[in-house]
This record gives structure tokens, C-alpha cells and sequence, in this order.
């Protein structure tokens, strides 16, 4: 009979916890919601678009929602703070490739990639691989026989920017060699001025000078063409690599529950359709491509993987 009672006392017991928790979640949110961004504000095209939302997020959930810039490590620091908060909900972040996959397999980082739970991608900066409008190529193809037969100058940001990793994939799957060279400073200037011959830019650099002529979109650093070059392939429509990008997705810690993350994805995933974002998303430039929880896990594992080879050869992984 002892038993028996034990028993039952220990269900009653399991019944009231599960209950507790599903009380604790129904309520959800109960308090301030903090949305970090691991770049300083300025022109940041993440921050912008957040702080255009927030009123809305605010309305919809009914707790205020607070945007946090805490710049520094690349992105590094405000992931491993993301990454180590309480997964109750009441910490998100907007995190880009870079502290995800590439600094990650740098070994740069104090967490791995599993410790943070993708809700889905959001956008991508709209960069290209572009050459100086005077050299005899119009595309990839054409590109990687110049190559094979003339030295080219490769301008980037850094041998761990993801836009450098996928110039370095054409290369390769070209079959030529780039004489590269990281600039801090990065512009169309070093096109124009013939310091490069080739160089990783977003559009807001080479749009007035491809209108002119000066420079020559070579191919789009997306899965889907550019807006501004509707005209011009992407990297993997020419058949030089995946459909990389410099994508940027929301994140939460990676045990917040299912029911809290679902809630908070369909909230801002909403409100990115409406006529105030999709305004704020067309004047930061970059390009919307919302997307689901699963396919953000398959498109993270696949570049920790494709990335990893890639780093690997150039003596970047740890």
C-alpha cells in the first residue's frame, strides 16, 4: 500500500511541475525583452530595421522591447553573451554569419554553434564580386580563362570574411589563383584607380560606378539576384560555388523553449511584411529572405562544413 502511495505521489508531483512549467510559458512575457545586435549602431542595416520594429513589438507582446549594440570581438562578444543567457525568452539576437560559422571555425569563440537556436533567416547583405570595367570579362566563366593566362588582383576585407571565402571558392573552382590583398578600408576607389582588378563590394559602393561603366558587377553574393542588378547571376547561378551569402538571422539560447521562440519568430516575422519594414528593409539596402527554423539549422551545418574545407586549405581553422 506504501508503495502504491509513493507512487502516486510522485505523479501528482511530476503533474504539478509540468503544470508549473506550461503556467510559467503561458505567461510569457512578463518582462522586458532585450534584442542584441553584436555591431555598434551607426549605419548598421540590423539595427535600423529592429528600431523600426520595436513599437510594434512592444504593441504585440505587450512587454517593452529593447534593442542592445554591443560591438566588438566580430561579432564574438554579443553572441557569447547570447549564447550563455537564461534561455527564458527575454534575450534574443539578430546574429550574422560571421561570429556564427566562420569566427566559430577560426576558433575564435568561447561557445559552439549548437549553444544557439536559429528561428530562421532574415536577410543578407547585398555584396557582389565586381572587377574594374576596363578588364576584357564579363562574368565568372570569363573571369577564371583571364585568370588562367594574367595575374588578378583580389581587394577583401579579411582571409575570414565570408565574402572573401566565397571569391576564393570561384577561384579555386576556376582554376586560378588570386594575388589577394585585405584592405581595412575597402571601396570601389580601388577599382576604379586599378590597385585592384577585382575586390568583394556591396552594391551601396559600386552602384554609381557601374552606371558610369567604371566598375562591372561580375556576379551577386546571394541566393537570389540583386535587386539593384537584376541582370546579373549569382555566384551559384554561373556554377562557382553554393548560394553563400552574408546572411543575417534571429537567434535565441539554445534550450529557450519551443513554445516561447515559436511565439516570438511569428510576432517579428510578421511584422517584417508590413508596409513600415519592408520600407525600413529597401532603404538599409539589404535582402529580405525570411526563412524557417529548420531550414536555418541545415543551411548553418552546411557551411560549418563547406566553410570548414574551405578555411582549412587557407590555413584558417583551428
Amino acid at each position: 500500500m506504501g508503495k502504491r502511495i509513493l507512487v502516486a505521489a510522485v505523479m501528482i508531483v511530476a503533474a504539478i511541475s509540468f503544470l508549473n512549467v506550461g503556467i510559467a510559458q503561458a505567461k510569457w512575457p512578463e518582462k522586458p525583452i532585450l534584442l542584441m545586435i553584436p555591431w555598434p549602431p551607426g549605419n548598421d542595416p540590423s539595427t535600423i530595421i529592429s528600431n523600426a520594429m520595436v513599437p510594434d513589438l512592444q504593441q504585440e507582446l505587450g512587454v517593452p522591447v529593447k534593442v542592445i549594440n554591443k560591438a566588438g570581438g566580430a561579432g564574438v562578444i554579443a553572441t557569447d553573451e547570447l549564447a550563455k543567457s537564461a534561455p527564458d525568452g527575454y534575450t534574443f539576437g539578430l546574429l550574422s554569419v560571421g561570429p556564427v560559422v566562420s569566427q566559430v571555425l577560426m576558433g575564435n569563440t568561447p561557445y559552439k554553434a549548437e549553444d544557439l537556436k536559429p528561428l530562421g533567416m532574415l536577410w543578407s547583405s547585398a555584396f557582389t564580386l565586381s572587377s574594374n570595367g576596363k578588364l576584357p570579362f564579363k562574368n565568372l566563366k570569363e573571369m577564371s580563362a583571364y585568370g588562367k593566362k594574367n595575374t588578378l588582383k583580389l581587394a577583401h576585407w579579411g582571409l575570414g570574411a565570408v565574402p572573401t571565402l566565397i571569391a576564393m571558392n570561384a577561384a579555386k573552382i576556376g582554376g586560378f589563383t588570386w594575388r589577394e590583398t585585405s584592405y581595412k578600408d575597402l571601396n570601389a576607389l580601388l577599382l576604379t584607380q586599378g590597385d585592384a582588378d577585382v575586390a568583394t563590394l556591396s552594391t551601396v559602393y559600386v552602384r554609381d560606378y557601374a552606371a558610369k561603366g567604371e566598375i562591372r558587377v561580375l556576379a551577386a553574393m546571394l541566393p537570389n539576384r540583386l535587386p539593384d542588378f537584376p541582370d546579373v547571376p549569382t555566384v551559384a547561378e554561373q556554377g562557382f560555388g553554393e548560394a553563400y551569402s552574408i546572411w543575417f538571422g534571429l537567434f535565441a539560447p539554445a534550450k529557450t523553449p519551443d513554445e516561447i521562440t515559436n511565439r516570438f519568430r511569428e510576432v517579428f516575422f510578421k511584422l517584417m511584411q508590413t508596409p513600415k519594414i519592408q520600407e525600413a528593409i529597401k532603404n538599409t539596402g539589404v535582402v529580405a529572405h525570411p526563412g524557417t527554423p529548420d531550414a536555418a539549422q541545415k543551411q548553418i551545418a552546411k557551411e560549418l562544413k563547406d566553410f570548414g574545407v574551405i578555411m582549412k586549405e587557407l590555413n584558417l581553422t583551428k
